[in-house]
């Protein structure tokens, strides 16, 4: 979809269903890590918030190569069909970094599709595990499983961290955007 605000030469990166379970990620994760107190009703609402945004990016990124170029509905960037973690797809993308000159028409590089696959896994671990200690009454105040909660809910934190300060270091040595598209969902070339 082209904006008159958007020169010929942008990339229509991230589609809005994309930025959208993003965003909202992650303010389920801010609002469930720092701000509630978990087993409260609103850490439960943000946490099947999360669980429902998450299944909606994996569908998403399976059905979205069957919408491509529908009035810009997805782009292929969405897909799961483009994840390569290959050994020769990372070399390539540390020989981008190194040279300072990341192709603007990519999207997730390869350690970025592994931090995506470690997201998924832990929210939906967090999802079930928070489902079966505030639902299932034998679960209810069992502390191995409030643990492996808590455990999941650091190691993510820390996965966001990483992801954050991965980006802002992708972005400066490899000379692309990266936060812009996230936002608007295009990239300058």
């Amino acid at each position: 979809m082209y904006r008159p605000t958007d020169t010929p030469s942008d990339i229509y990166i991230w589609d809005w269903i994309v930025r959208v379970c993003h965003w909202g990620l992650v303010a389920t994760f801010v609002t469930n890590y720092f701000i509630v107190e978990p087993g409260r009703l609103y850490h439960e609402i943000a946490g099947y918030m999360a669980v429902a945004l998450i299944s909606i990016r994996i569908g998403w990124g399976i059905l979205s190569t069957k919408f491509e170029g529908i009035r810009r509905v997805a782009t292929a960037y969405a897909s799961f069909s483009k994840v390569s973690l290959r050994q020769q797809a990372f070399a390539e993308h540390i020989q981008h970094v190194k040279q300072n000159k990341i192709p603007t028409h990519h999207g997730h590089n390869p350690f970025g599709w592994l931090m995506i696959m470690a997201v998924i896994t832990l929210l939906l671990g967090l999802g079930v595990t928070g489902f079966m200690m505030e639902e299932i009454d034998a679960m209810f105040g069992n502390s191995t499983l409030e643990w492996i909660h808590s455990i999941m809910a650091d190691v993510l934190y820390a996965c966001v961290l990483v992801h954050v300060a991965a980006v802002f270091a992708v972005q400066y040595m490899g000379n692309i955007q990266l936060v812009r598209p996230m936002l608007t969902g295009w990239r300058k070339r």
